[in-house]
């Protein structure tokens, strides 16, 4: 199941010191607690690989043939998640790797990286994805998808946009998904159906790209104060569906990190960067990783290997605009803008039914570098690091309506 991931780091947000407005004092145990979390502190950079485990049915069936879920961790790894904890960046990455994502499993040969778990269980896990990207792995946690439902029924849900509506019906697995398009607020079963969908062009790296949604949907919340009187409930959810070597100190000292940074500047989400096999090279669909693209990811998000960055130069940068304006033909204008500012690459994307307020810039593939380029060549927008735009681009921007209000104040200068 898609959600897994994010339990965890909600739960460590969650843990929260006391605020203000709570009235009651706390029981003794959570008031140690508390007093132990303002005391802890990150001492250097912590890589965590989070698995999300995959839906695992009963072994035995009812008289309909169906084999409900169980809270088995031993299924295929659903969501693989490397997150890259840096208090001297003040920073939190999240790289996203696709469970169809070709790699060598050591001991087994080359698999989806999806089935590590069942093979060789965290352990293995760990060793794939250091391989795949280079990097030495602290930690690992792994959690199943009933405890992710019963999290955010405990939040009270978690709001995301459907930008398309996703309709599927599976009877085999009892699946049935029905989201219009639109912003929602999505209960714990259906936010698990958010994450399931596959049935659009892009498959798996479309799931990807929902988990990131939801992800940042959740550190939004996490921030906010009536988040806080469900921490504890919230944290034993977790608690009961998880399994981790992250000590009880780690806990604290992650959560008190998180209270330090802002979920819409310092949380960086990107995917393992590669390309979809072709239908000549393997009989199964794989995920295959670009190693020089990696190299410069890792060179961006974790500690540099020496690795030189380039400069980034407009003339390089692959742009896809998205109108999310509410006018026609306000994609065409920038477009023509941003020619003129030297840029050189750039297509247009379906436009965003629902408008929005402030224009995006999102660093598709982590290179924030890129984005900032674009930002300060518009003179507007919010840089956003994710892999939530498009699939082909370095950097996609969505026009919000503050392009509309510039436009209005060029004009009458």
């Amino acid at each position: 199941m898609s959600l897994g991931f994010v339990a965890v780091g909600a739960a460590l947000a969650f843990l929260l010191p006391s605020r203000p407005f709570q009235s009651k004092p706390l029981p003794k145990e959570q008031q140690e607690l508390l007093e132990r979390l303002r005391n802890a502190q990150l001492g250097g950079a912590l890589n965590i690989l989070i698995l999300g485990t995959d839906v695992v049915p009963a072994k035995e069936a009812n008289a309909q043939g169906f084999r409900a879920p169980t809270d088995s961790l031993d299924g295929r790894s659903d969501t693989v998640l490397l997150s890259h904890f840096d208090p001297e960046a003040q920073k939190v990455s999240v790289v996203s790797i696709p469970r169809d994502t070709r790699v060598e499993i050591p001991g087994f040969g080359g698999h989806k990286i999806n089935v590590a778990n069942i093979y060789g269980g965290p352990g293995l896990a760990v060793q794939t994805v250091s391989n795949v990207l280079g990097v030495e792995i602290n930690r690992y946690v792994r959690i199943n998808p009933q405890g992710v439902v019963q999290m955010i029924d405990a939040l009270g849900g978690v709001t995301v946009y459907i930008p398309k509506a996703m309709k599927y019906s599976d009877d085999s697995q009892h699946l049935y998904i029905n989201l219009p398009q639109g912003w929602h607020t999505l209960s714990g079963l259906q936010a698990q159906q958010y994450l399931r969908f596959r049935a659009d062009e892009l498959g798996d790296i479309g799931r990807v790209q929902r988990q990131q949604t939801l992800l940042r949907a959740l550190a939004n919340k996490a921030v906010k104060p009536e988040t806080v009187v469900r921490a504890v409930d919230i944290f034993n959810i977790v608690k009961r569906n998880l399994d981790t070597n992250l000590s009880i100190e780690d806990i604290l000292s992650l959560a008190q990190f998180a209270t330090q940074i802002d979920p819409k500047e310092d949380l960086r989400m990107v995917m393992l960067p590669g390309r979809f096999s072709r239908a000549d090279e393997y009989k199964t669909s794989y995920w295959l990783p670009d190693e020089r693209a990696v190299s410069r990811l890792r060179a961006n998000l974790f500690d540099n290997d020496g690795t030189a960055i380039e400069p980034t130069l407009a003339a390089n940068v692959r742009l896809t605009i998205q109108n999310a304006t509410g006018e026609p033909g306000s994609a065409r204008e920038v477009r023509r803008y941003l020619l003129k500012q030297g840029f050189r690459s750039v297509d247009f994307t379906n436009a965003r039914p629902d408008p929005i307020w402030q224009t995006e810039v999102v660093a598709q593939t982590g290179d924030a570098q890129a984005a900032q380029l674009v930002r300060d060549a518009l003179g507007m927008g919010a840089v956003q690091v994710e892999s939530t735009g498009n699939l082909y681009s370095d950097v996609t921007i969505r026009i919000g309506k503050d392009w509309l209000q510039r436009k209005v104040q060029t004009d009458a200068s």
